[in-house]
């Protein structure tokens, strides 16, 4: 479970730059927004104050550093930014490092994990930004090993990356439809998964959770279902019936959080696969939510912050 330190809270709108999206995704998306029995709360803007001329694009990914900075990752011309408590820019790191920032994640030690859909890329940084650990060749993507010798084995397309409680590394690889394992030094564990709708499979997996007994929680996004498994890949059960998980993040004792981008919401699902309750809705509007893609969850006082790709913007919600 990605815990939070502190609780920051901010009030104005980030204008964007520029996204990725494809037209014929939007169109399609715009096409699904109907929404039933989505419970009503207050959206409040998030504000970071950022140089001039700099903008956020299309937010992929929201994690809090033990400091209680925020850390973001976003598709415009700076894609990983890291702010105060009071919403401050503090830094950047990894300057030239990315293409199609996806999926961040901070561990217990405040180390900064990133994927990168186009460079095929997981890295491992400090907090002040160097780089610790490479998964990947950059622009190569492929399933089998570059090299054997250096330990190097291509991705494709990862989606995201989480650690056990032992550091053992999990990578979504979303281009190759599997679940890749690699020890606390980066060397190839084992993999398990291929595209299909058994269990066991995967469209596209694109998040991961862990929690306490170290059972790994996979949305598998186009199968519109999340797989339980170990940490040996051995399958353990799946949710159905949730909606088309996205990022998944632990909430409370009991329950975990999950984007839902198809429908511009955000649902509260219980640890035996219940969908419990669903916040927002689709749209542009103030409580409105555009393809919610990142997520971060306070589960101190239940503060969820959810980063949106076509909104361009970050938004935060407290459940009553």
């Amino acid at each position: 479970m990605r815990k939070l330190i502190a609780t920051v809270a901010f009030d104005l709108t980030i204008k964007p730059v520029r996204g990725y999206l494809l037209i014929a995704m939007s169109i399609f998306m715009m096409a699904q927004h109907k929404t039933t029995s989505a419970n009503e709360v207050e959206f409040t803007n998030v504000n970071l104050t950022l140089p001039e001329n700099w903008y956020l694009g299309e937010v992929a990914g929201l994690e809090f550093l033990p400091s209680g900075e925020m850390v973001v990752f976003n598709r415009g011309e700076h894609p990983l930014l890291i702010f105060s408590a009071t919403g401050q820019l503090s830094r950047e790191i990894g300057v030239g490092l990315f293409t199609t920032p996806h999926g961040l994640f901070v561990d217990k030690n405040g180390d900064i994990w990133t994927t990168d859909q186009s460079t095929h890329q997981v890295i491992k940084f400090d907090q002040t930004g160097e780089v610790k650990l490479i998964l990947g060749r950059r622009n190569s993507p492929g399933s089998g090993w570059y090299d054997n010798g250096y330990q190097l084995l291509l991705l494709n397309a990862p989606s995201d990356v989480a650690l056990d409680s032992k550091g053992n590394i999990y990578v979504a690889d979303g281009g190759n439809f599997r679940m890749v394992k690699f020890d606390p030094g980066g060397n190839f564990v084992k993999a398990w998964g291929e595209k299909g709708k058994e269990t066991g499979q995967f469209n596209f997996p694109h998040s991961i959770h862990i929690d306490h007994k170290d059972t790994l929680y996979i949305t598998d996004r186009q199968n519109a279902r999340i797989q339980l498994f170990d940490t040996e890949g051995t399958f353990l059960s799946q949710w159905q019936d949730i909606g088309y998980p996205y990022e998944i993040e632990g909430y409370e004792q009991g329950s975990v959080m999950i984007t839902d981008a198809r429908t511009g919401t955000i649902n509260k699902i219980s640890y035996q696969g219940k969908l419990l309750e669903r916040y927002g809705e689709w749209g542009k509007k103030q409580n409105q939510l555009g393809f919610p893609h990142g997520l971060a969850v306070d589960d101190k006082d239940g503060k969820v912050y959810v980063g949106e790709l076509l909104n361009w913007r970050i938004k935060t919600f407290h459940l009553k």
